[in-house]
């Protein structure tokens, strides 16, 4: 019997567009030991009057935030005034699978049975559609060329391939990874580092979402393809040495995370974060000796020279 709460964390932006549809797949899950915790990020539409519209618990908001910042406040919330055990990260222009929260719930507990009292995350493919919800790739990580059993924590140091609107999370990890720093990236990426490095991270080899792709995503999909790798290598390499700005924002994240938990960190880890952080500082041949070292690779052979040439 199913008899764990589950949050959803909802965030919203001028989602009017999009936002009724998500809800109602929300309410129409085959999973229903769930609520929706729903934030607005001071939109200036009719988001609001959507949410109010429909059941669900409304988080004051003052002013905008940013989705990062949001989510956080949402998690935050969550864990002071709800007994969830489990939360879900829900953007609002997505559509979910009718089975989306089921099947993570039951990922997550066959989880936590090998790894009781343990962080914990899991998370699943996405299908791309359009605006009109029409197909476009059937599976996110062969359209973007990412395999999840490879998110291990140096991998992630240098590229993010959990997205947060397919997780799910347990309360252990939730108060391990608050509150999320300013320099991170994003609440997803900061919240995968932290399971990688504490906790385990699982996944479903199914697509549980239809990723709706439009104009105003925050993120969205980007097709992997070798011309625009190969295309941008040349640009930095011979146009503009810019690919070390590119990764400063990942040097940045890392040093939050090695001040945030630095006396959680076995002296291997240490090391690799302090001699990551400082990778600007470092000559050519060192920057290189330094990924090698500790293995800091991108997925996908094509995005590692582009790497290696361009670092």
């Amino acid at each position: 019997m199913i008899n764990n709460k589950i949050a959803v964390l909802l965030s919203t932006y001028n989602g009017e567009a999009y936002l009724a549809r998500q809800l109602d797949s929300l309410l129409a899950q085959s999973y229903k030991d769930f609520e929706i915790i729903a934030r607005d990020d001071g939109s200036t539409d009719a988001s609001l009057e959507i949410l109010k519209a429909y059941r669900v618990t409304l988080v004051d908001a003052n002013h905008n935030v940013g989705a990062k910042k949001s989510f956080e406040a949402l998690l935050e919330f969550g864990l002071e005034n709800l007994q969830s055990d489990y939360f879900m990260f829900c953007d609002q222009d997505d559509v979910w699978e009718s089975d989306k929260i089921e099947k993570s719930y039951l990922k997550i507990e066959e989880i936590q049975r090998k790894y009781p009292d343990t962080p914990v995350l899991v998370h699943t493919d996405l299908k791309v559609v359009d605006t009109k919800l029409a197909t476009l790739y059937e599976s996110f990580w062969e359209y973007e060329h990412t395999i999840p059993r490879y998110n291990s924590f140096n991998r992630l140091l240098m590229q993010n391939t959990i997205t947060g609107c397919t997780m799910i999370i347990n309360k252990e990890l939730a108060e391990k990874c608050l509150p999320i720093p300013e320099a991170s990236i994003m609440h997803d990426w900061w919240i995968g580092l932290v399971a990688s490095q504490f906790g385990v991270i699982g996944y479903i080899e199914e697509s549980t979402i239809n990723y709706r792709q439009h104009s105003g995503n925050t993120i969205g999909a980007k097709k992997f393809n070798h011309f625009t790798i190969f295309k941008k290598t040349f640009d930095i390499l011979f146009l503009k040495n810019l690919y070390l700005e590119h990764l400063h924002g990942n040097l940045i994240q890392a040093e939050a995370f090695l001040q945030t938990y630095q006396s959680q960190l076995d002296p291997t880890t240490k090391e690799m974060l302090q001699d990551f952080i400082t990778l600007e500082e470092k000559s050519f041949w060192q920057r290189r000796a330094i990924l090698l070292k500790y293995k800091l690779f991108k997925q996908g052979f094509i995005r590692n020279i582009g790497l290696f040439l361009k670092i």
